[in-house]
């Protein structure tokens, strides 16, 4: 739940102490908590969630101090003019913090998900392995060739010779006809994570120009507040461009973890077709 209420400039807490409590609570929760598996890409993406866990906070306020006492009248200034700019600033962070939210629990599901399927898969497999006999490998030797019998028959060949090299291209296409069409999830997937990869970076500065004198005038003053509010605006966002770093580092390697699934999927799809 976002809590709405203003920050009083003069009782901003220790940012980079709770961060740090939070990244020891996050270490001790993935300790206890049992994991997701053994290998490298789910243990790969055990980490990404924790690190998306400890950086999906972004905040707007941190400590402003100084130890002589120009620094210290320029942290009052900044103090100020950060409660001032909070109507401006909290909101946007407020509705990040709020995607980060979402997105963290979405990728925790789907870990949990495949988690599920992977124990699924194994029992399956493990099912397949115990029910196998020799007699059922002839049976299965008998229904194939029933099948390439009654292919080639719907083809309209002659189930009785020799199929040839034309005979054996009717089959194909005339099982092609039966597929459904295909869909590349790999494909779409991989592309999906390039897009997101070459948007994951965030940057406050990007060029500020003009045409006319006005425009050019406008550009140098908006230049000047830029460069003075890099003290508030900079660190907001690299927090968010660590989250982001860290959403497509565990969307990557989902990706792979499914990659894997699929083929699993698809190796035990062909070990039951042949037992049939």
């Amino acid at each position: 739940m976002i809590d709405n209420r203003p920050y009083p400039s003069d009782s901003v807490p220790d940012v980079a102490a709770i961060l740090e409590q939070l990244r020891a609570e996050v270490r001790a929760q993935s300790a206890a908590r049992r994991p997701i598996g053994d290998d490298a890409l789910q243990r790969a993406l055990q980490r990404s969630l924790d690190d998306l866990e400890i950086s999906r906070v972004v905040s707007a306020h941190w400590p402003l101090t100084g130890h002589t006492l120009p620094q210290k009248a320029m942290a009052l200034i900044n103090k100020v003019v950060r409660r001032y700019l909070r109507w401006y600033i909290n909101p946007i962070v407020e509705q990040q913090n709020a995607f980060n939210n979402a997105a963290a629990r979405t990728l925790r599901l789907l870990a949990e998900a495949y988690q599920e399927l992977a124990h699924q898969v194994a029992e399956q497999r493990q099912t397949g392995a115990q029910t196998r006999t020799d007699g059922n490998e002839a049976h299965n030797d008998d229904h194939t060739a029933t099948i390439a019998a009654e292919e080639r028959s719907a083809a309209g060949i002659d189930p009785t010779i020799a199929p040839t090299y034309a005979d054996l291209m009717a089959q194909v296409r005339n099982r092609a006809t039966m597929e459904p069409p295909a869909r590349f999830i790999e494909l779409e997937l991989h592309d999906a994570l390039t897009q997101a990869q070459s948007r994951q970076f965030v940057t406050s500065h990007w060029p500020l120009i003009g045409r006319t004198l006005v425009e050019k005038v406008i550009a140098l003053h908006n230049r000047v507040v830029r460069q003075y509010l890099r003290w508030l605006i900079n660190p907001i966002v690299e927090q968010q461009n660590a989250a982001n770093e860290a959403l497509t580092a565990a969307l990557h390697t989902l990706i792979r973890i499914d990659a894997a699934f699929r083929a699993d999927v698809a190796a035990f799809r062909a070990e039951r077709k042949r037992q049939r």
